[in-house]
């Protein structure tokens, strides 16, 4: 039913609509072709008569033509508001805007908990990523202290003029790190081993993972991995190389 009345309502509110063009349009070309003849009637008589009448009957004649165009501009406003009134469209409304609010204030939620979860996976993998270095950190300071005590080792069985031999002490942990190490940056322990071998070595393997050319989460992760593997295997190359000689 309201469908109806609404189809009706749009059908008289066009037909009101161009009726009312039609005849603001007939009024506008009688207005402007007779107010001319009024005016120039009106000056004459107040010219040569003295008469004001001609005068007041123009101004009455602009007033009237003018609540005509208001009257005929409001009758479909009219319509509108009557048609409105029996189809209760200002609770219609009220229905709508609830409704609006309702969708917004779930559109508003779901982009917080989108937000919220972002954000706590974001620090979950800041603290995966500062544990995974808190670890590494450890590691690789146990194996400095390890390479203290196996120098303070091998200096001290030199002065007494004795044989060393890494198997006695915890080198043979070092020197099995520092190959493991050397598989890390893919160096064939068996082949030569220099400087110029790690470095180049370096370079290649960090090309490979540097943030500025991967977009994975872990590239900072194994930049600074491979920044520690390059300093250890720098430390230890002299060492490795004076215990691989003695092999």
């Amino acid at each position: 039913m309201k469908t109806l009345i609404r189809l009706v309502q749009f059908i008289l509110s066009e037909i009101a609509e161009l009726c009312s063009l039609i005849s603001l349009a007939i009024m506008a070309i009688g207005f402007y072709t007779i107010l001319p003849i009024l005016v120039f009637f009106a000056l004459l008589a107040f010219i040569f008569a003295g008469n004001w009448s001609w005068l007041l009957g123009v101004l009455i004649y602009v007033l009237i033509a003018c609540a005509v165009f208001l009257i005929f501009k409001a009758i479909p406003e009219f319509l509108n508001f009557i048609l409105g009134i029996l189809l209760n469209e200002r609770e219609e409304n009220k229905k709508i805007y609830k409704k609006y609010e309702q969708w917004f204030e779930s559109a508003r939620n779901q982009e917080y908990e989108r937000r919220r979860k972002d954000q706590e996976e974001y620090q979950k993998q800041q603290d995966r990523e500062k544990q995974y270095w808190k670890e590494k950190s450890q590691e690789y300071s146990y194996y400095r202290h390890q390479q203290e005590y196996s120098r303070e080792q091998y200096e001290r069985k030199n002065n007494d003029y004795s044989n060393f031999d890494y198997q006695s002490t915890n080198d043979g942990e070092i020197i099995q790190k520092f190959e493991e190490y050397l598989a890390v940056l893919k160096i064939d322990k068996n082949g030569e081993i220099n400087e110029d071998v790690i470095k180049k070595a370096y370079r290649r393997e960090i090309k490979k993972v540097h943030p500025d050319r991967n977009s994975d989460q872990t590239a900072n992760a194994k930049t600074q991995e491979l920044n520690m593997v390059k300093e250890f295997l720098d430390n230890q190359l002299e060492y490795y190389l004076m215990q691989r000689r003695k092999g």
